[in-house]
């Protein structure tokens, strides 16, 4: 296998500029293999108490996340990008965890050598406040290349 690269997505337009730039640079490459990566975090214990009601909940933020990531496949199909160099991949974590945390632990396990994030245009103040995803990364991220897309 070619080169493998990794797609954080989640619902911002953000993510879908990350996209567009993914396959305007990469669609004349043959030995590539794009996986688009959702992290959905599974509902609070406090907000959805019963058993039931958040498996329901977290069957339909699955849904939704899957419906975001076929129309993301097809506009890199639209790009150039060939379908079957396209993977999905929806990795439901735990409310406690964090998504630069499940997108750098899905980089080492899965081998990829490229991380590709959006980047949210947070100020200084937001970031420190709220952290930010692509910030992290770029601390983090070892032994590959990461890309931020503004």
């Amino acid at each position: 296998m070619g080169h493998k690269i990794l797609v954080g997505i989640d619902c911002s337009a953000n993510a879908q500029r990350a996209l567009d730039y993914v396959g305007n640079m990469l669609r004349p490459h043959d030995d590539i293999h794009i996986t688009l990566f959702h992290v959905l975090i599974g509902p609070q214990t406090d907000i959805y108490p019963d058993r039931d009601q958040r498996e329901l909940e977290l069957e339909k933020r699955h849904r939704r996340a899957l419906r975001q990531l076929e129309a993301m496949q097809e506009r890199l199909v639209e790009l150039g990008v060939p379908k079957d160099r396209i993977s999905l991949k929806i990795q439901v974590c735990p409310p406690e965890e964090n998504v630069p945390n499940t997108l750098l632990e899905e980089q080492r396990s899965g081998g990829y050598q490229t991380v590709v994030v959006g980047r949210r245009g947070m100020s200084k103040r937001e970031e420190f406040l709220f952290g930010s995803v692509s910030s992290k990364i770029i601390r983090e991220a070892r032994e590959c290349t990461v890309w931020v897309v503004q």
